[in-house]
This record gives structure tokens, C-alpha cells and sequence, in this order.
């Protein structure tokens, strides 16, 4: 049983559901020891609606979250962070908001913030755009900023080839990862959208075996993400054993204990 999750959303991002506390009831009756809010941070300088809070949000947000810790504070500890794209425009401003925070995770979904085609990876994509994915994910790591990878395989999300450029973006994220002591997250959202086909059989959305193969010959650690949008999500139980399973048949170290 994994006793923390830190990767949890809240209605602000747009595509969530559920109050702030039912999150935290839920985490509760599942057993959790720790739940760590991290919804999708704002920018200050443009607002993609339906995929992460408005800037104006922000406070509203945090002292939701503090006021919960405050709260529940005899039956669970609460951490209150953020999920953020990583753009060169917005790294000091990512700075600064990680200093109001506990911590904050890396999710690259978009490669540009500003263009709609061909960018998100809620579609398939190029091989341009995956090998732009992984330099934009390796640039971010650089930085010192995020505590942890998001979903590194989400490029993979829409694909059903995996092509020579899924296998290049997989052996950078791993390289970077070992190089940074960034700890990777295997993500149960894409388990429980079930399998699916590649041109080499049937698959996870993500995490995809493909990938998490090729990270396995770095020395990384990971850790599990519910990637919770419903509090429902947090009592998945099964399917975080399925993705503990995963790691441990690739030999791929697992954060077990709380590390934030």
C-alpha cells in the first residue's frame, strides 16, 4: 500500500471534479498518510482555459489547501503544491511561485503556449514534436525547479507506433533523470483507460512498457501519481499495485516512503 500521493487536482483546472475536502475524505478512507494537492499552476502572462487555474486563482487555491492541512491535521498531512509546464519565459516566475509552495511537479503537455496545432499531446503527434517534448522536458530539469517528472511517457498518449524518436525522447528523459537525481512518476491515469494497440501488441496508454524498458537501464527512481481529477480517483487502489507491479518486473527502484 503506498501511503502518500502527490499528484492531485482540484475543479480550478477546468477539467477536475470535486470540493478541495472530498478530496481529502477520500484520502482518508483510502489510507493515506500524505496527500499532496499539485493542480495545474497558472501563468501570469497568458490563461489556456479548461487546462490549468487563472492566475487570479492562485490565493484562493493555496489558502483552500492550508486551511484543509489546518483542519485535518490529526488525521493526515497535507502538502499543498503545483503541476506546471515548463516555458523559458515563465522560469523565474516558476521560481518564485515554488518558494510559496511545497513543492512543484513537472507536467509538459504542451511544447508552446501560445499555438494550438500540433502541440498538445492529447493527439498524435510528429516526431519533431516528441523530440521537442523531450528537449523541453530535459531544459526544465536543468533548472533545479520541479521535485519530481510528471507522466514522462504522455507524448505517448495518442501514438500507436513507437516510432525511433519515442525510443531517442525515452533514452534523453532517462539520461537527464539520472544526471538531475529527478525522481519519475509512474502515472495510473493512463491504466485506467485500459489497453490499447501499438504496432508491437497491446499497451497501456501510459505507462507504456516500450519506455519505461529503456528508463530502466538508468539509475532513476520512481514513484506512483493517482493523477487524481475525482476524489474517487484516490481509492484506486488496484490500480497502483499494477503500476508498482510494472516497475518492480523492470527492476526500477520505488519510492516507497514519503520523500517530500
Amino acid at each position: 500500500m503506498l501511503i502518500y500521493n502527490y499528484h492531485t487536482h482540484t475543479a480550478r483546472c477546468g477539467h477536475a471534479s470535486g470540493s478541495d475536502e472530498e478530496y481529502v475524505q477520500a484520502a482518508i478512507k483510502a489510507g493515506y498518510k500524505i496527500l499532496g494537492f499539485s493542480d495545474h499552476a497558472p501563468f501570469s502572462r497568458y490563461y489556456r482555459p479548461g487546462n490549468h487555474m487563472h492566475w487570479e486563482e492562485l490565493d484562493g487555491y493555496l489558502e483552500s489547501i492550508l486551511s484543509l492541512k489546518e483542519k485535518y491535521k490529526d488525521q493526515i498531512e497535507i502538502l499543498v503544491g503545483l503541476e506546471s509546464e515548463h516555458y523559458d519565459f515563465a522560469t523565474e516566475e516558476r521560481r518564485q511561485l515554488k518558494e510559496r509552495i511545497d513543492y512543484m511537479l513537472l507536467g509538459q503537455h504542451y511544447t508552446d503556449p501560445y499555438t494550438s496545432d500540433g502541440i498538445s499531446f492529447f493527439k498524435e503527434v510528429s516526431d519533431d514534436k516528441i523530440m521537442e517534448y523531450a528537449d523541453t522536458v530535459c531544459k526544465a530539469l536543468d533548472t533545479g525547479i520541479y521535485t519530481y517528472l510528471c507522466h514522462p511517457d504522455v507524448f505517448l498518449n495518442h501514438q500507436n507506433v513507437f516510432t525511433e524518436a519515442c525510443g531517442k525522447a525515452a533514452h534523453m528523459i532517462g539520461k537527464k533523470c539520472e544526471e538531475t537525481k529527478t525522481p519519475v512518476e509512474i502515472n495510473i491515469r493512463g491504466i485506467g483507460k485500459g489497453l490499447k494497440p501499438f504496432d508491437y501488441g497491446e499497451d497501456y496508454w501510459y505507462p507504456n512498457k516500450k519506455f519505461w524498458t529503456i528508463l530502466s537501464q538508468y539509475d532513476i527512481r520512481a514513484t506512483v501519481g493517482i493523477d487524481a481529477h475525482d476524489p474517487k480517483d484516490l481509492l484506486k487502489l488496484d490500480d497502483i499495485d499494477r503500476a508498482m507491479g510494472h516497475l518492480k518486473d523492470l527492476n526500477i527502484k520505488i519510492i516507497e516512503e514519503p520523500f517530500i
